[in-house]
């Protein structure tokens, strides 16, 4: 895609994950792999400005509904502009609005991991350079990743919990409410502060920790790409691979020109990937221990292997 020299620059450049007890004393921790991991805000700056020539960027409205035929896909939105288009290609990520109006509800598809994930913005000053900090209660995760290429650092909080809770995913101070329940009383290490800085942040993140599964990932004129058709979730660490490498094999097949061979064609192609990617190994456990022996026992075995 000739980006990989921009994506080299922009490396969050993270190189250890370390696990702290309540007081900040080093409990255990992990050398993590070089590979090119960059922060999401960077990768969409730089897709943007690759594209932005070439694509009309419309910014602020959401498609409303679609009515397809054989010959095109009839598209109002939520601003009341209507379009008609040859194809639609639903990239709007985990609770698409594309998957829900052309294949249904988003309940058929969903698949809840038994954890809840949430990440804002964090005093730098508060992790260790190019190191992934975290502290661990029962069930809870919170922690800091500090990037050695980027001024802003990241809160990050986990959850267990055996079943989804119902709230709107859209109402950002219903999820701010959840957020701060959970970790409630938790004055140890810097919880209150990471907590805070995470509350305080605009563009908060918080959801259930979901898998999406499809068994076909388009219909009539419409397909899906990315987390919209296949979210390993970010406990995959595929988030990125699986969009581009999908973006890029649509685009290639769609070039040919014919649109149900080219989404068949996508599909045998990239349905491999996302069936390992869908594979989420144990790292989830290693991260949210569930009870306080699992956490002694995770911080002997890595302290073991060092």
């Amino acid at each position: 895609m000739g980006i990989l020299p921009r994506i080299r620059a922009a490396v969050a450049d993270v190189r250890e994950m370390e696990f702290v007890d309540a007081t900040g004393r080093r409990a255990a921790s992990v050398e993590l792999a070089n590979d090119l991991e960059i922060m999401r805000g960077d990768l969409v700056k730089i897709l943007y400005d690759v594209t932005e020539d070439d694509v009309d960027y419309v910014f602020g409205d959401s498609i409303k509904s679609l009515a397809q035929d054989s010959a095109g896909v009839a598209v109002a939105f939520q601003s009341g502009d209507t379009g008609r288009f040859d194809l639609v290609i639903g990239a709007d990520g985990l609770h698409s609005t594309v998957r829900r109006l052309a294949f249904g509800p988003e309940s058929e598809f969903l698949d809840y991991k038994g954890y809840y994930f949430a990440f804002g913005n964090a005093d730098a000053a508060l992790g260790v350079n190019r190191t992934i900090t975290m502290f661990n209660r029962p069930g809870k995760m919170a922690g800091i990743y500090r990037s050695g290429n980027h001024a802003q650092a990241k809160a990050y909080f986990m959850f267990r919990r055996p079943e989804p809770m119902d709230y709107d995913h859209r109402d950002l101070d219903e999820q701010r409410r959840l957020l701060k329940e959970n970790f409630a009383g938790e004055t140890s290490w810097q919880v209150p502060e990471l907590l805070d800085g995470a509350l305080a942040d605009p563009d908060l993140y918080f959801d259930a920790l979901t898998q999406v599964r499809m068994p076909s990932w388009s219909v009539g004129r419409v397909a899906l790409v990315g987390d919209a058709a296949y979210c390993a979730s970010p406990a995959s660490g595929a988030g990125a691979e699986l969009a581009l490498t999908g973006a890029y094999r649509l685009a290639a097949e769609l070039a040919g020109g014919d649109h149900q061979e080219a989404f068949r064609r996508y599909e045998e192609q990239q349905r491999e990937l996302v069936d390992i990617k869908l594979r989420i190994s144990d790292n989830l456990g290693l991260m949210v221990p569930e009870t306080q022996d699992d956490i002694d026992a995770r911080n002997a075995a890595l302290t073991a292997i060092q």
